[in-house]
């Protein structure tokens, strides 16, 4: 476990920079809300929300950016990581950990600018659970980072392994197999075997409402959810989702142990 721990400070200190740029951007469009909100008073009191809603919206994003920065960054140093005793799904946990650990001080930050810009809106409906809705974009946030985490350490695994073999034409080859496999995917959603396996358990409008508004909504608006076109999203999605993002990270610890090669 202390091989582990180490290689993990490492990674933490490897991805220190790209947690600093984003960080001081993320500070300068904060500021920059503020600004307006001083300058020109309540009449700007928005800004400060919409600059929050959009960098959290942009949090979607977070982790397979930093990870792409965090590998391109460790080009000279990949052959070092590879002579790591470890395992591949270890090595790897420790990568997306590394991601993580700035992932939620990044939300930490974001979060709390954005409650503090809401709590100052007077339009804002009583009934309305900011904790909750924190909650649910924590939940959010989190699967997508895992997700789009784990397909980033993919795509990297996949092209480092066809680098060692067919040198500079590996990012064709990778460009190449991502468009077939999102035409294959787009025919797969379209397919009864689709339907079959995520059409159970649908998340209805009325839920998500009822869960950021626990103490009631008013009365319009749950009419309105309820006849609004659904969110589209079951439980069934859910599942393979995660089904899917745990066939990648297995693919990828097995290419690690058995085909990337210290190139």
């Amino acid at each position: 476990m202390s091989v582990w721990f180490t290689l993990f400070k490492k990674e933490l200190r490897h991805g220190w920079m790209a947690f600093l740029i984003f960080l001081i951007l993320q500070l300068l469009l904060m500021a920059l809300g503020i600004f307006l909100n001083i300058r020109y008073g309540q009449d700007a009191e928005i800004w400060p929300v919409i600059i929050g809603v959009m960098l959290s919206i942009l949090l979607l994003f977070y982790v397979p950016v930093y990870l792409l920065f965090n590998v391109i960054q460790g080009r000279k140093t990949f052959h070092i990581w590879m002579q790591n005793p470890l395992p591949g799904w270890s090595m790897l946990l420790a990568k997306l950990s590394g991601a993580f650990v700035y992932f939620i001080g990044t939300m930490i930050i974001i979060g709390t600018y954005t409650w503090a810009s809401l709590t100052r809106i007077t339009e804002m409906p009583q009934e309305l659970s900011l904790f909750r809705v924190t909650i649910l974009a924590l939940l959010i946030l989190i699967w997508s980072g895992i997700g789009g985490g784990v397909a980033l350490l993919f795509l990297w695994t996949i092209q480092r392994t066809m680098r060692s073999r067919i040198g500079k034409w590996a990012w064709i080859v990778l460009i190449v197999g991502i468009i077939l496999y999102s035409l294959i995917d787009a025919k797969f959603i379209e397919s009864g075997a689709f339907a079959f396996l995520t059409d159970w358990g649908a998340i209805q409008n009325v839920t998500v409402l009822h869960f950021v508004m626990p103490h009631g909504a008013p009365t319009s608006m749950s009419a309105n959810f309820a006849t609004a076109d659904p969110i589209g999203l079951t439980m069934g999605d859910l599942v393979l989702d995660l089904v899917r993002t745990l066939i990648l990270f297995i693919l990828t610890a097995r290419l690690t142990d058995h085909k990337l090669e210290a190139s």
